[in-house]
């Protein structure tokens, strides 16, 4: 009987790009999006007794099976363009949700490639991103979609100090 690990490199790093998709926490952002729309009753705000909205993490199987097929995997996964779009919020004014909660600090720290797509400016979205980047950065490409259409105020992007690291 022949293994997994019989077959050449070359097909099982298609088959790792067949099973791993860094991609598919969009899927639970359109689970919270549905969800804030369905059950939100704007007339009465927010309120503490409502439900935390999370969705659930996983770290796909194949990752799981032993350390040589973990280590091809993670070479291939860490390759795979990162489409990265802001966060939804939880409600109205409320803050909005962290990019950890969708993906976790690791693969964010060890993607090379990322799309960020901002319909708007959400600095609250794009600035944890950056922090993450910044403790161990593995990022060869970013590529920034952001539309002409939307304005954005003046003091909007201000640097914090806390922010500004000294090397």
């Amino acid at each position: 009987m022949i293994s997994f690990l019989d077959l050449p490199v070359e097909i099982r790093v298609i088959i790792y790009a067949y099973l791993l998709n860094p991609n598919d926490y969009l899927s639970g952002y359109r689970q919270i999006e549905n969800l804030i729309t369905a059950h939100t009753d704007r007339s009465r705000g927010p309120s503490c007794a409502d439900p935390r909205l999370y969705v659930e993490r996983y770290t796909p199987s194949i990752l799981l099976v032993n350390k040589q097929i973990t280590s091809e995997a993670l070479y291939v996964l860490h390759r795979i363009p990162l489409s990265l779009e802001g966060t939804p919020g939880t409600y109205l004014a409320m803050r909005q949700m962290d990019i950890t909660e969708f993906i976790s600090e690791e693969l964010l720290q060890n993607i090379h490639y990322g799309i960020l797509r901002l319909d708007t400016a959400h600095k609250h979205f794009v600035l944890p991103l950056l922090d993450i980047w910044g403790q161990r950065n593995n990022l060869k490409r970013l590529d920034v979609f952001r539309p002409r259409s939307t304005p954005i105020p003046r003091d909007h992007w201000k640097i914090v100090k806390s922010r500004v690291f000294s090397r």
